[in-house]
Parts: C-alpha cells; sequence; structure tokens
C-alpha cells in the first residue's frame, strides 16, 4: 500500500478505491485517460474487475502494487481501472475481445488498446512475469509496428461488432413455440450432469435461471429424467458448501465437480435468483430444507448486506484477514474445542477432517444425513437435528466475532430488482408478511434515490446517485414491479411498470434492427451492443421481452405484443439450437408454447391469488376478479375451453399443474 493516492482516490467504487493507493497511475474510464493516449502516443492498459474478486486482489497484489510493474505500466501506458458492476457496457465489449483472442473469459480481465479505446491484446489473470512480458512486447511491437497493431485492432473491433448481433427476420410467420422449445431441451440435454446435478465438470455455478426453465419444462412435459436432475441439484446446491451452512445465502460458485469447494464471494445476484428458485421449487415439492434455505438467505442478506437508505449491496469478499474464505472455514481442532461432545456428530455430519480440504481448514458440506447419522451413533433422529442446530448457533455466535470480508457497498438498481422479485415469489410461496414488506421497502428505495431528474441511474454508493441506466436495470426493475403486481393486485406497482417500459423502449429499443440494445442510444462506447446470452443472470433483452409479454396483457397495449414478437422471431433460430446459454428465450418459447390459464375468482382477493400461486410454477396464468356472488368461487379456463366451477385453490392448482405441452414427450 503505498501513501500517495492516484486519480482513483475521488471514485466512489469500492473496487476503484482499492487501487486508489498503487503506485500504478490509475485513471478512472473516461476522456481524459484516452486524451493523454492520444498525446502521448501510448498504448491504454483497460483492467476489469470488482471488489470481491478473489483473482482481482492476487493481480493486484502480485502486479499493481508492485513498484517494478507500476514502473513500466505509467512509463510506456495510461492505464484505467473500471468497476464491471458499475460499468458491464465497458465489460461487454472488452469482455468479447478477451473472448475472440483467448475463446474464455473471467476477471480480473485486461486488455491492451490503442489509445483511441480498440482492444488489440487481452486476457485475464496475469501472474507478474507474464504481466511484464507482455507489457514490454506489446509496447516494443507498437514502436517498431504500429501498423501492424492497427490491424489487429480492426479485426477485433469488427468480432466485437458481431458478437451477440441478430438481425431483423422481416417475415413474422407463425412460430412452432413447441418445436422451439424441445429443440432448445434438447441441446441442453448433453451438458447436463445427471450424477451430481448442474452442469457437466467444474466449476459449478448454480445457474438458477437456467434450473427455474428446466423445472417449468419438466414440468410441463412430464419429463421424470429431467425433474430428477432438477431435484438433484437443488438438494447437492443445499447440501453442499456452496451453501453457508452457519450463516445463510449462498457463495458465487464451487471449484470442483461435487458442489463441495466453494469460491467464497456472496453475490447479491446470486442469492436473490436462489431465494426465487427455492421458493418455486418448494410449490411442486414442498421440502423443509428448501423453505429454511429461503428464509435463512433472506435473514443472511437483510443482517448483512442491507443498506440504511433501504438498497441492498452488491457483494460481500470471497477474502477475510488475509485468506480466501477466512471467515467461514474451521480447523478440526478449533470445533473440537467449541463444540466440545457435540464435536464428533457434528465433523460427521459436515465433513470436517483434521487435514482440512481448503489451506488446512474445512469449508462446511453435509455429508451425512440425519437418519444416518442417527444410525451410527445410535441416537434418535431428532436428537441429531436439536445437537447439530446447536452447533450451527454456537459457530455463529463464535463466527461473528472474526474479521468479516468486505462489503462492496454499491447498490445497484439492476441487483436490487432481482431481489424485489425474489421477495415476491418467496411472499406468494409462503406467505410471510415480512418477505412483500422488504420488497415494498426496496421498490420505494429505488423510486427515491435512483432517480435524478426524472431519469433512472444505474449506481447509488455513498450518497451519490449516479451512472446512466442500462437494460438490465430498466428489465429487472420491471419485472420486480410486475411481480410486486402479482403478489398485491396493487395496480400502482404495474402503472409504474408501464411507464418505465415506455422510457425502456424509447432509449434501447432499434425499430430496424426489431431487438433491444444493452446501452441506450446516447451511449459513447466504440460499439453498441445487445445482450442476448444468458448467463448465470438471465439476459436482459429476455426479462425485458417476457416483461412486455405480460404488460401486452394486462395494459392492452399491442404496441408491446408487436415488439415482443419481433424479438422472439428473430431469436427463435438460435433458441431452438442453442441451449445453455439462451435459457431464458427458451422459457418465454415456454410460456407461449402452453396453453393459456385464466382463472375467475368471485368476490377475490389477493390471497385468492396467491393461495393459487404458491402451488404452481405455471407461467401463463391471468385472472380476472369479479365482485360478485355466485354457487362457485373459482372458474379455470385454458386456452378457449372452461372447466366445470371448483371451490377450492387447491383444486385449481392442481389441475393447474396437470396442463402440460400439447406434443409432450417423455423424453427430449
Amino acid at each position: 500500500m503505498f501513501d500517495k493516492p492516484n486519480k482513483l482516490a475521488n471514485e466512489v467504487s469500492p473496487y476503484l478505491l482499492q487501487h486508489s493507493l498503487n503506485p500504478v497511475s490509475w485513471y478512472p474510464w473516461g476522456n481524459e485517460a484516452f486524451e493523454v493516449a492520444k498525446r502521448e502516443n501510448k498504448l491504454v492498459v483497460i483492467s476489469i474487475g470488482y471488489s470481491s474478486c478473489h483473482w482481482c486482489h492476487i493481480m493486484e497484489k502480485e502486479s499493481f502494487t508492485d513498484e517494478q510493474v507500476a514502473r513500466l505500466m505509467n512509463e510506456k501506458y495510461v492505464s484505467i481501472k473500471v468497476d464491471r458492476e458499475e460499468r458491464p457496457d465497458i465489460d461487454h465489449i472488452y469482455m468479447s475481445a478477451v473472448q475472440i483472442i483467448t475463446r474464455r473469459g473471467g476477471w480480473p480481465l485486461n486488455c491492451i488498446a490503442l489509445p483511441d479505446g480498440r482492444p488489440v491484446y487481452g486476457g485475464t489473470y496475469f501472474p507478474k512475469d507474464q504481466w511484464l512480458n507482455i507489457l514490454e512486447s506489446m509496447d516494443a511491437t507498437w514502436k517498431s509496428e504500429p501498423e501492424r497493431v492497427y490491424e489487429v485492432a480492426e479485426d477485433l473491433a469488427e468480432g466485437i461488432a458481431n458478437t451477440e448481433i441478430i438481425h431483423v427476420k422481416t417475415k413474422l410467420t407463425e412460430l412452432d413455440f413447441t418445436g422451439i422449445v424441445m429443440g432448445n431441451l434438447q441441446s441442453i440435454e448433453p451438458a447436463l450432469d445427471y450424477g451430481l446435478g448442474g452442469t457437466r465438470g467444474a466449476p459449478k455455478f448454480p445457474m438458477p435461471g437456467l434450473l427455474g426453465y428446466l423445472m417449468q419444462s419438466a414440468q410441463a412435459t412430464g419429463n421424470l429424467k429431467l425433474k430428477s436432475f432438477v431435484s438433484t441439484t437443488l438438494d447437492n446446491i443445499a447440501n453442499g458448501g456452496v451453501y453457508d451452512h452457519v450463516g445463510g445465502g449462498f457463495f458465487r460458485y464451487a471449484v470442483d465437480s461435487r458442489w463441495h469447494t466453494p469460491h467464497f464471494e456472496k453475490m447479491l445476484y446470486d442469492n436473490a435468483q436462489l431465494v426465487e428458485l427455492y421458493s418455486l421449487a418448494y410449490r411442486i415439492n414442498p421440502n423443509p430444507s428448501y423453505l429454511n434455505i429461503v428464509f435463512n438467505t433472506v435473514d443472511f442478506l437483510d443482517r448483512e448486506l442491507h443498506s440504511p437508505d433501504g438498497g441492498f449491496y452488491c457483494s460481500l469478499d470471497a477474502d477475510a484477514n488475509g485468506l480466501e474464505g477466512g471467515f467461514y472455514t474451521w480447523t478440526k481442532q478449533e470445533l473440537d474445542e467449541v463444540l466440545e461432545f457435540d464435536s464428533e456428530i457434528f465433523c460427521s455430519a459436515y465433513g470436517v477432517t483434521p487435514s482440512g480440504d481448503i489451506n488446512g481448514r474445512n469449508g462446511l458440506k453435509r455429508c451425512a444425513s440425519d437418519d444416518q447419522l442417527s444410525s451410527l451413533f445410535d441416537i434418535p433422529p431428532q436428537e441429531i437435528q436439536f445437537r447439530l442446530q446447536r452447533s450451527l448457533k454456537t459457530l455463529a455466535s463464535i463466527r461473528n466475532k472474526r474479521i468479516p470480508p468486505l462489503i462492496d457497498d454499491k447498490v445497484l438498481a439492476s441487483w436490487n430488482g432481482l431481489l424485489v422479485s425474489a421477495l415476491a415469489q418467496a411472499f406468494i410461496t409462503f406467505k410471510n408478511p415480512r418477505f412483500i414488506g422488504l420488497a415494498s421497502e426496496i421498490a420505494s428505495y429505488l423510486e427515491t434515490k435512483h432517480f435524478v431528474e426524472g431519469n433512472l441511474k444505474r449506481v447509488f454508493c455513498k450518497g451519490k446517485t449516479y451512472g446512466n441506466a442500462l437494460l438490465d436495470d430498466y428489465a429487472n426493475y420491471i419485472r420486480a414491479l410486475i411481480m410486486l403486481y402479482q403478489a398485491t393486485l396493487e395496480e400502482k406497482w404495474l402503472f409504474k411498470a408501464n411507464s418505465l417500459a415506455q422510457e425502456a423502449i424509447r432509449d434501447f429499443w432499434d425499430e430496424g434492427k426489431g431487438m433491444f440494445y444493452y446501452t441506450p442510444g446516447s451511449s459513447d462506447l466504440m460499439v453498441r451492443k445487445m445482450e442476448l446470452i444468458d448467463g448465470v443472470i438471465p439476459s436482459s433483452s429476455s426479462i425485458m421481452t417476457g416483461n412486455l409479454l405480460f404488460l401486452a396483457k394486462h395494459i392492452e397495449n399491442p404496441l408491446y405484443s408487436k415488439i415482443a414478437m419481433q424479438v422472439l422471431a428473430n431469436l427463435a433460430e438460435n433458441t431452438k439450437n442453442n441451449g445453455v446459454f439462451l435459457y431464458g428465450w427458451g422459457n418465454l418459447m415456454l410460456s407461449l408454447a402452453l396453453p393459456e390459464v385464466s382463472i375467475t375468482i368471485f368476490e377475490g382477493t389477493s390471497n385468492d391469488v396467491n393461495d393459487i400461486l404458491g402451488r404452481v410454477i405455471y407461467p401463463n396464468i391471468y385472472f380476472e376478479l369479479i365482485a360478485k356472488k355466485v354457487d362457485h368461487k373459482f372458474q379455470l379456463c385454458v386456452g378457449s375451453s372452461c372447466r366445470l366451477p371448483m371451490d377450492s385453490a387447491a383444486d385449481v392448482a392442481q389441475a393447474v399443474n396437470g396442463i402440460g405441452l400439447h406434443n409432450n414427450s417423455s423424453n427430449f
């Protein structure tokens, strides 16, 4: 650490501030850095990461705090630091370049670019010696063969411009949504790990959006193999080291194929989506562990990421007290000392050994069930459960005295939108008023803190609201408002969603291409990109398209339907043939392949709606509440066919859960 700050000292991003005392003369992203590069004819280093990224910390420690590296970067380059959570639009461009160059991506992301910002070389983490060699080599090439560097830049710029670009389908023929879904599922199937859950190999990311789509698809097709896969995945995640058994919440991913050893970042977007996933899963499989996971994860979020202003922070660091996972791991000796006569049972339950599995320490993963432990120790299962819960409470008390991980205290509109949706789904499932209270509080926070002169902004941090909203901010915020409407039937949420949808169309929709861009038309980046690939979070374009399908029905705006159907037509062929990374689009196609369900509720309220929704995962339901007394409570219609009236919400839900694709198949 150095005592003379660089130009990052005036930033508010925790990630940028972490580098503000580096000897590297970092600039924040902006015109000043590129003007200096042009004036001094220097290449530009663009280094992108985020504050809870373990390997970002490693590269900073090895290279960016090193005097030799800093001297070289300062003499021969202009260096820019970017927080990828603040500016994912910048990250998209340079990530595309690195993926073209190396066929992989990740963070830290390090690109070398022309003075005008066009990338010429890049990669992810580089050890110090390799980084020094790259810097020397690129500078030498720039000085001796600049025309060669320009040629590479032009080729990469063309490749970036053509990445994730879909062209308009001018003839909108009727789409075979069922065929598209079945093709999509067939293309996903080879990637699935039926034995351990998730996708094949390691690392393993939970991918909650993909699992939600597969869960709905299994229900719609009656595919027992797919149902089993989803259950296996959910159970292995719940029991694995990626779940924090002591404090609740989920780590970002497992580095192994068995979900045992996590990478210890805790991200808001993962935890929000997993709250929603386990809430949905509970509706068709009321497993008590799913309920506990939802409640404990919400407790974790509320306790550790809830800001005084009402929003939720981005993440907790992977490192603590100089160790990756240091806050979360234990030695066998520690556990023996603090748990005393409960230690043997606990260590057997959670796979604790004297040698440990993470740098001599143990992460906790559930390796034996209560019944197995009961048989092993000849103790009743209820006593096993009591003693394990007592042990977990003891460890939580001790852990709270440790030096905690650092918090990234940015609040993002996009990720808070994900959490509102998750809490609304949890409320619909479990009827706990705390969940809808928190969801409403976040929505009010967003309206209060994330608008400047009527314009939605992406970031609130340290009292400052800034950053032009991107499509994911709008898409996730709008979906959050839609979910609040579904949970409460309060029309104010629907009207606000409609207003934001109009703004999103104005700023991101391209009529000529028939697609949404990720950045607004006012963006000054080298290329304007679309976001179509579904990653750990579904793509902003797929979420926005789903929003419009919902609003088209409830607001009765035919423009919304026209836009959504144009986008789906453009993506239809890609969705049919490219599964894992287009699951969000597959989910939209599934909702249109299934028959529309309408349910009339006589003398109904939002409680009646939630009684039904809390038992189903069907994606295509519309409700009508009628203040009229008749001999029955519910009328269910599927497509143009209406069923006999019913009096029980459970009976209605059972009927809805029995609806499937017309051309369903038990196999892919």
